[in-house]
């Protein structure tokens, strides 16, 4: 009887010895593997999140870019269309597509008055602009359709200032346009040349 007892008891220390051994590595290996398995994800959360951000910026990045080289394309082939002629040419165009615009619509002009030739921008530009002050009129309908066809004349120009006010003659409409055109190179880079 010896020997069973033995036997169990060999195996009851054994049983016991198993159980502390796997009480230990669940209380001490166990937590740190669960650590560092939080911590990797954590860091794999963290990088994922990171790259997500750079892809949003390299998406809005490529955005830009993509304005930028519309708007550069834009005002290239704006200034390909600007006219080359003199102050004098352009200020007779605009005088003719006005006085055309308007009896087209119905309006009566006023005061047309053209200011003197002005550089834009930095020196060594050759964009030259003209100011048009002009006051119209008639009735609001015609005001309109005048303004809409004026923008559809193709004429190199942007309004910069305008006003419609109540008169006893109808409807008035006091606008300042400024008109550009391509000067030509200007004179002090002719001479440096």
């Amino acid at each position: 009887m010896s020997s069973p007892l033995r036997t169990s008891r060999l195996r009851l220390i054994l049983g016991s010895l198993a159980t502390a051994v796997g009480l230990g590595v669940a209380l001490f290996l166990l937590p740190d593997a669960s650590q560092q398995l939080n911590q990797k994800l954590k860091s794999k959360r963290e990088a994922e999140s990171n790259r997500n951000q750079q892809l949003r910026q390299l998406q809005e990045l490529q955005l830009l870019a993509d304005r930028l080289h519309r708007g550069q394309n834009t005002l290239a082939n704006l200034e390909a269309r600007l006219p080359k002629g003199s102050a004098g040419q352009l200020q007779w165009d605009l005088s003719k597509t006005l006085h055309a615009l308007a009896k087209k619509n119905g309006l009566r002009l006023q005061s047309v008055k053209y200011g003197l030739p002005s550089r834009e921008g930095a020196r060594g530009t050759d964009l030259e602009a003209i100011e048009v002050e002009f006051v119209a009129l008639g009735i609001y309908a015609n005001h309109k359709a005048f303004m809409l066809d004026l923008e559809g004349s193709g004429l190199p120009f942007a309004v910069r200032d305008g006003r419609l006010e109540e008169s006893p003659e109808g409807a008035r409409l006091n606008i300042v346009l400024r008109a550009f055109r391509k000067a030509g190179a200007p004179a002090a880079e002719e001479g440096e040349a």
